[in-house]
């Protein structure tokens, strides 16, 4: 299992909306191999949200691009964003 995290970016105004949307966009996400995963809103920075997607492998999110349900889940969030989001994939260790 992985974990692909993503930095981003939203106006504040609207960052009830981006959750909302992308949580309701992304589920397709789950027939391609992702369990779920987190939406984390910064309580410091209204701006800043992370999201957290747990993943069979990089592989099923590589599946997953390109088919209808990505394109429609970009189309929905992508004017939400006000900078391009980053980050990459992450194994989890219990401590």
């Amino acid at each position: 299992m992985v974990y692909e995290m993503r930095f981003q970016t939203v106006e504040p105004a609207k960052r009830a909306q981006y959750v909302k949307i992308y949580r309701d966009a992304v589920q397709g996400c789950k027939a391609a191999g992702s369990s779920g995963g987190h939406i984390l809103c910064s309580d410091d920075d209204p701006s800043a949200v992370i999201v957290i997607l747990l993943w069979e492998s990089k592989e099923h999110l590589a599946r997953w691009r390109g088919t209808e349900s990505y394109k429609s889940f970009r189309a929905a969030v992508e004017g939400l964003q006000s900078k391009k989001s980053h980050g990459g994939f992450y194994v989890a260790e219990t401590i």
